[in-house]
């Protein structure tokens, strides 16, 4: 260990130590937020600086290559944000060189229960949002309603996987293939659980995740965009570069 990660090292422990007794003087049973990262991390950080290269560095390859293997799907590239990763999905799909891409007035199907940069992207790219009603036991999609919802100028389906939980993916599958949608999955709160032996977030056309400081894993900010195939890769590599 070299002389800089030990100060380092040093003076984080000692400011750890202090926060660790306030918080006990202010007796907080149940504190609104949890430290989720230690010296370790901080050191990590002080190094990636060091480099003088602050963003899409090796560092950024390696997680991607990483969670791509992790989650057995083809491709994986990193954005800031998870709402940023929505957005970017949204732009890849209805983006003119895909070869099936959304067009403008087209309809995506969503669930009601969802986040405004869920339904933000869609509106964003010309395109109309359509709410579906959700199962009040999981909060996700309700798969009579998706059926109903759907019309000829249903083209795209927003699955929004809710606090761990998914919808019953083989029949949703089985609707969207049976009418030929393009599929988006927001996964911003449900990295990790799986459905039919496929991670959520790996079974569409896209997937969405966000590493904010709250959920599962966290880069501070930052997210991430599943896909499935080269062409889409490309696009969301395009796109996020330069827009």
């Amino acid at each position: 260990m070299s002389d800089w990660q030990s100060v380092i090292r040093e003076e984080w422990r000692k400011r750890a130590k202090a926060d660790a007794k306030a918080g006990e003087s202010r007796n907080t049973f149940f504190p609104l937020i949890a430290q989720s990262f230690d010296d370790n991390e901080i050191v990590a950080v002080v190094d990636t600086l060091l480099t003088g290269q602050l963003t899409m560095a090796k560092k950024v390859k390696e997680f991607e290559a990483q969670f791509a293997k992790r989650l057995n799907v083809p491709y994986a590239v990193m954005v800031n944000s998870g709402s940023s990763a929505n957005l970017l999905a949204f732009a890849a799909a209805a983006n003119p060189a895909r070869k099936n891409h959304l067009k403008k007035g087209d309809q995506v199907l969503i669930p009601a229960v969802c986040w405004s940069t869920s339904v933000w992207p869609i509106i964003q790219m010309g395109l109309e949002p359509v709410f579906v009603d959700v199962d009040p036991e999981t909060l996700n999609v309700n798969i009579e309603d998706l059926q109903k919802k759907i019309t000829p100028k249903t083209k795209g389906v927003m699955a929004v996987h809710i606090l761990g939980n998914a919808a019953p993916m083989k029949e949703f599958f089985d609707i969207c293939q049976k009418n030929n949608l393009i599929v988006i999955e927001d996964t911003c709160e449900s990295l990790g659980s799986r459905a039919n032996e496929k991670y959520l977030g790996t079974i569409g056309n896209f997937g969405t995740f966000s590493f904010y400081y709250s959920h599962h894993i966290t880069t501070g900010e930052g997210g991430m965009v599943t896909c499935q195939t080269q062409e889409d890769c490309d696009l969301l590599k395009c796109l996020r570069a330069h827009g």
